[in-house]
């Protein structure tokens, strides 16, 4: 049961990938060493950073309220649920909007972004230290730690199964805004959590006004963009196209480990 959540995200992976394959949408309009980045990010994220981190926060804790081990271990399951989801997506969306707002949270995010095309390989797509320092991995080890560790894997399963839905190269919330008795459903829906419409608007390389889009930062939970004005519903308006604004196309060796290793390309934010 520890790793129930890597097991459920991974196969949803394999399945979706495996139709994005054969539908030959995952590696349409995509550079040859997109793949490369997608892969080695998810491998060092499941493999290696992730239980560091919540490794790491249970050790912190350890050190600096030992006698806080396991006192939530009592609390009903479903409250704990909601309390390791909603202050866990919250934390997401203002990392995540940071990451679109200060220039050196950009270098760590921009990874993510010059994916030229949606699919789920792009969900965990990152550099190395956008998941080293995400606020809601390192909330997640505190709750482990605080005896919640079956509500932190049902809400990373819930998470993980999110991110890659809202990724996928297949539109499937088309469906909600092209069927006429599902358009009220739409309104709602898009307005709670995050869908492929929302997403995709997110992802483009530009928006409506010719600049880098700012909205939709939502992890899970679309509300956060609904109450902090930064919600943008593209609905059934796809981008034509996807990634960022004159990208130099840095080696996939830089976008996933820089600084450690740099780029000596012109115009690369990777120097």
């Amino acid at each position: 049961m520890a790793h129930l959540d890597v097991l459920v995200v991974s196969s949803l992976l394999i399945v979706l990938g495996a139709l994005e394959l054969a539908a030959g949408r995952m590696l349409i309009r995509r550079q040859p060493d997109e793949l490369v980045v997608d892969l080695v990010s998810l491998g060092q994220f499941v493999l290696v950073i992730k239980p560091v981190v919540i490794g790491g926060a249970g050790v912190l804790l350890a050190l600096l309220a030992p006698q806080l081990q396991d006192s939530l271990a009592d609390l009903p399951l479903w409250q704990a649920v909601l309390l390791a989801i909603i202050p866990a997506d919250f934390l997401h969306y203002w990392y995540h909007r940071l990451g679109h707002s200060l220039p050196w949270m950009w270098r760590m995010h921009r990874t993510h972004h010059t994916a030229t095309a949606m699919s789920i390989s792009v969900a965990y797509r990152e550099n190395w230290r956008w998941f080293l320092f995400m606020p809601d991995i390192w909330y997640a080890g505190f709750l482990v730690y605080l005896g919640l560790g079956e509500a932190v894997l049902i809400s990373h399963l819930i998470f993980g199964s999110a991110n890659v839905a809202i990724h996928s190269a297949f539109a499937w919330d088309r469906m909600l805004y092209s069927t006429p008795w599902a358009k009220p459903f739409a309104w709602l829906l898009e307005r709670l959590i995050q869908l492929p419409s929302t997403h995709r608007s997110h992802h483009a390389e530009l928006d409506e006004h010719g600049k880098p889009p700012h909205h939709n930062f939502a992890q899970l939970l679309f509300i956060w963009d609904v109450l902090f004005g930064t919600a943008h519903f593209a609905r059934d308006r796809y981008p034509q196209r996807y990634g960022i604004p004159n990208d130099p196309g840095d080696p996939w060796y830089v976008q996933v480990w820089w600084p450690l290793l740099r780029s000596r390309k012109a115009g690369s934010e990777y120097q």
